[in-house]
C-alpha cells in the first residue's frame, strides 16, 4: 500500500472514533428501571418510602405474597387513595397493586382531607393565573373574527345563491373560527383534557337530543335538499300530499301552500321531500278531460268528429297539440266518449276554459240533434208486462234545428289572479323563504 493509502486510512479512522466519542457523550444515561427490583424486601421498602411521603395516609403498609402486592392504610381523601396506588406501580414497576387503603370516618380527617384538596385546586388555578389573561384574549379576537365573518355577505354568495344555504354556510365557519378559539385557548392552559370530556358529553347529548327532535331535525335537513334543488318556485300551482294550491313560502320546518279556497296550509318539509308531488306550473301546456254519453242510435264518428271540431273553436284551446275524442266505455244505456284539448296557462285560465268547452259540445250536439240519454232501468213487477223508465225528464224528440242550438260560450278566460294576489300579500313572504326565482329548478 502507498504513502497515499496509509495517509486516507490513518484518517478515517481518526474521524471514527471522533464520532463514536460524541456519540457516547450525547447519548442519555439509562435510567434504573424498577425491574431492577427483585427481591419482596426490596419492593416493600421502596412502596414504604413512597408511601411514607404522601400526606394525607396514615398507617400505611405494605406486603408482598405470591408475586402480589398489597398496600393498606387510612387516607383522608379518596383522591389520597388513587396518588398513593399511581405512586406505589412508578417506584417499584408493578403491573398490578392489591388497594386495601380505606377511606377515614373521621370528621376531623375528612374536613382535613378536604381542604388539602381545594388547596391543591386553588394553588393550580393560581399558577394559571399569568396566561389566562392571554387565553381570555385570544379566545375574545377568535369570538370578534366570528362576529365579523358573520356580517360579511359576499363571500358566500360565491358557494350558492340560495340564501337559505348561504346563512348555513355562515353559520358553520362562525362556529369553527370559535371553536380553533377555544382549543387554542385551552392548550394555553394547559387543559387539553377537557375536550375528550366535552365531546363525550356532547356524543351522548346530542344522541338525547337527536330522539327528542328527530321531526324538527328530518323537516330541517328536508328543508336543505329542497333548498339545494327547488322541485317548486314561488307562486307555481302543485298538488301537495292532497293539498292544490299556490306555493307561498318556504322556511326551514314546512312548505306554505294558498288553496283556491284561500286557506293556508302548512306541510312538514320532510312530507314534501318524500311525498308525491304534482307541479301544473312547470309546464305552460296542461291538458283537460272531461266525458259525454252519446246514445247507441248516433253515428259515433260523426259524434266524435263534432267534439273535436267545436273544441278547436273553443276560445282557449290550443290548436296544437291538437284536441281528441276517444271512446272510452260501451255503457248500458250509452257510450261514453272522453274529449281532451290542451290550455295555454300563460295565456288563459285553464277552469274557465275547460268549462267553456264543455258548455260549447252540450250546445253543438243539441245542434245536430246528437241525443245525450239519460240511464234506463228496467222495472219488473210481478203478473205485469215489463215497464221502461228513466231517470229524469224523457228525452226531447230530436229536431231539425234546436233553439239553443247556436249557443257558444264565450266568457272571459282571462287567468284569474285572485289567489296569487293573496299569496303576495300574504306575511309568509319574508327575509326566511327559502324559495327564489333565480334558484334552479329541477
Amino acid at each position: 500500500m502507498n504513502r497515499c493509502g496509509w495517509v486516507r486510512m490513518f484518517t478515517v479512522l481518526v474521524l471514527a472514533l471522533s464520532f463514536g466519542s460524541v456519540l457516547a457523550q450525547d447519548a442519555p444515561a439509562e435510567e434504573p428501571s424498577p425491574t431492577s427490583l427483585e427481591t419482596p424486601a426490596q419492593i416493600e421498602q421502596a412502596a414504604e418510602e413512597v408511601l411514607t411521603g404522601i400526606e394525607g395516609l396514615e398507617d400505611a403498609e405494605v406486603r408482598v405474597s405470591g408475586g402480589v402486592l398489597t398496600i393498606s392504610g387510612t387516607a383522608d381523601d379518596s383522591s389520597v387513595i388513587e396518588d398513593a396506588e399511581q405512586a406505589v406501580i412508578a417506584a417499584t414497576g408493578a403491573e398490578r397493586v392489591n388497594n386495601e387503603i380505606e377511606l377515614s370516618l373521621d370528621l376531623q380527617d375528612r374536613t382535613r382531607g378536604a381542604a388539602n384538596r381545594v388547596s391543591e385546586r386553588v394553588e393550580d388555578w393560581i399558577a394559571y393565573l399569568p396566561v389566562i389573561p392571554v387565553a381570555l384574549v385570544l379566545l375574545l379576537f377568535f369570538a370578534l373574527l366570528a362576529w365579523l365573518l358573520g356580517k360579511l355577505r359576499w363571500p358566500y354568495t360565491h358557494f350558492t345563491r340560495n340564501p337559505f344555504l348561504q346563512d348555513i354556510i355562515r353559520k358553520v365557519t362562525q362556529s369553527a373560527v370559535l371553536l380553533v378559539g377555544v382549543l387554542l385557548a385551552l392548550e394555553i392552559l394547559d387543559a387539553m383534557a377537557l375536550v375528550g370530556g366535552v365531546l363525550g358529553a356532547a356524543g351522548v347529548a346530542g344522541i338525547a337530543i337527536g330522539f327528542a327532535f328527530k321531526d324538527l331535525i328530518e323537516n330541517y335537513i328536508a328543508s336543505v335538499l329542497l333548498s339545494l334543488r327547488q322541485p317548486f318556485r314561488p307562486k307555481d300551482h302543485v298538488v301537495i300530499d292532497g293539498y292544490e294550491g299556490l306555493v307561498t313560502a318556504m322556511n326551514s320546518r314546512s312548505t306554505v301552500l294558498t288553496t283556491f279556497d284561500g286557506n293556508v296550509v302548512r306541510i312538514p318539509n320532510a312530507v314534501v321531500f318524500k311525498t308525491t308531488l304534482i307541479n301544473y306550473t312547470s309546464d305552460r301546456r296542461r291538458r283537460f278531460k272531461f266525458s259525454a254519453g252519446i246514445g247507441y242510435d248516433v253515428n259515433l264518428p260523426q259524434a266524435i268528429e263534432i267534439g273535436v271540431e267545436t273544441l278547436l273553436s273553443t276560445q282557449g284551446v290550443m290548436s296544437e297539440p291538437k284536441p281528441q275524442a276517444v271512446v272510452s266505455k260501451l255503457g248500458d244505456s250509452s257510450i261514453t266518449v272522453d274529449l281532451y284539448a290542451w290550455v295555454d296557462q300563460d295565456e288563459s285560465d285553464f277552469f274557465k276554459v275547460r268549462s267553456n268547452a264543455m258548455q260549447n259540445v252540450k250546445a253543438q250536439f243539441d245542434k245536430f240533434n246528437i241525443d245525450m240519454p239519460e240511464p234506463i232501468y228496467k222495472i219488473r213487477i210481478e203478473g205485469t208486462q215489463p215497464l221502461e223508465t228513466t231517470v229524469g225528464e224523457p228525452p226531447a224528440e230530436p229536431t231539425e234545428s234546436n233553439e239553443h242550438g247556436d249557443e257558444t260560450a264565450t266568457g272571459d278566460i282571462r287567468r284569474d289572479d285572485t289567489i296569487e294576489d293573496m299569496v303576495n300579500e300574504s306575511a309568509e313572504q319574508g327575509s326566511d323563504n327559502l324559495l327564489s326565482r333565480d334558484a334552479p329548478a329541477e
